[in-house]
């Protein structure tokens, strides 16, 4: 594996989680941010299982993309902590992460209508334009892979659905159902509306974080809140609260 990447996947692979942050800085510095964000987001996809935090390293590293204006100078702060959330929430592996030789039945995506398979359809259908072509069945495959898993189908208007997560003050499960809702409504969105920068979404300081704390979903919440264009600043200050004083889930992570 030659190059910046060649330094920084080993320690991804191993969980070096202290060594983690010199080296990406290293590699954006020697490549730039953007081949850095790259690098993290094939680990994060290759690395993906159908467990909570395996699946929401991938989505953090798109919601990292998407708030990237919003993040300023500090985006390379978000990268780290994605690149440090996509290796400890991974499961052992021996080999790096290889894009090739992977096959998927892209027929059975017409049956994902609900729950984190569509999450993960729509977290794909983002990335794919920044990951592009090659990576396409390694992308695809995770949404394939949650339509065995099953999990909660979200009933009830987008409205309904975050008048509840801002009344929870941002717990887990509501702040998931509104993920879900606004996918339900963008069920075949186009690659603008993954795009779009809404003047919605810019509650507080988004600053980096220990994204395990919370399964990313602060971050994930801005990215979403582009989207979102009912009670949006409430339904953020709900998360960030959440953030401050809900339950703390890094312990579920694989390290």
């Amino acid at each position: 594996m030659p190059g910046a990447a060649g330094a920084l996947y080993p320690l991804l692979i191993e969980r070096e989680l202290d060594a983690i942050p010199a080296a990406a800085r290293s590699f954006a510095e020697s490549q730039s941010e953007e081949e850095l964000w790259v690098a993290v987001a094939r680990f994060a996809v290759l690395a993906y299982a159908p467990s909570q935090h395996a699946k929401r390293a991938v989505m953090a590293v798109w919601a990292a993309h998407a708030v990237r204006d919003f993040a300023g100078d500090r985006w390379v702060d978000w990268i780290v902590e994605c690149a440090r959330y996509s290796a400890e929430s991974r499961p052992p592996w021996s080999e790096p992460p290889i894009l090739d030789d992977l096959a998927v039945d892209e027929s059975r995506l017409t049956e994902i209508r609900d729950g984190d398979a569509l999450l993960m359809l729509d977290t794909a259908r983002a990335l794919e334009p920044l990951l592009g072509e090659k990576g396409r069945a390694a992308l695809l495959r995770m949404p394939l892979e949650e339509l065995g898993v099953g999990g909660e189908e979200v009933n009830g208007t987008l409205e309904s659905l975050v008048d509840q997560a801002i009344a929870s003050q941002g717990a887990v499960d509501d702040v998931r159902a509104v993920f879900v809702a606004i996918a339900k409504r963008e069920l075949h969105p186009s690659h603008e509306s993954h795009q779009s920068h809404s003047s919605h979404g810019t509650y507080g300081t988004l600053l980096p974080y220990h994204l395990a704390r919370d399964y990313a979903q602060t971050l994930i919440a801005h990215a979403y809140g582009r989207r979102l264009d009912y009670r949006t600043d409430e339904f953020l200050a709900a998360v960030h609260y959440n953030l401050e004083h809900g339950d703390n889930y890094a312990e579920w992570s694989f390290a």
